[in-house]
């Protein structure tokens, strides 16, 4: 599969992810800049950048936003269907740092 590919699976499977998302984080997913990256994250599949959501932005802060790595979630989740899955926890995962939610938090809830 080529990369151009990899990344419009990705960006598909997110997009199915984010009109499934349950209250409240259906509603948080609409105050975030969501994008998904050919570029690797290193060893990450999402990467939350920005303040989470009730803190008071500073001068210049940017906006809040969630990186997909489509790299490498393709690589490690090769099967449509584990992709999807993956996409999706990856997806919630970040949505809980924008609310808020710690590793350690995230961990409690099953989705690290």
């Amino acid at each position: 599969m080529e990369r151009q590919e990899k990344a419009e699976l990705v960006e598909r499977l997110t997009e199915e992810a984010l009109h499934a998302l349950p209250e409240p984080l259906a509603s948080a997913a609409q105050e975030l800049l969501i994008t998904v990256s050919q570029q690797t994250g290193a060893d990450l599949y999402g990467e939350f950048l920005g303040l989470p959501k009730g803190t008071e932005p500073g001068l210049g802060e940017p906006p809040p936003e969630i990186t997909i790595y489509a790299e490498a979630l393709v690589t490690d989740f090769p099967d449509v269907e584990s992709l999807r899955r993956e996409v999706r926890r990856t997806l919630v995962h970040e949505i809980g740092h924008y609310l808020g939610l710690s590793e350690q938090d995230l961990h409690a809830r099953d989705l690290e």
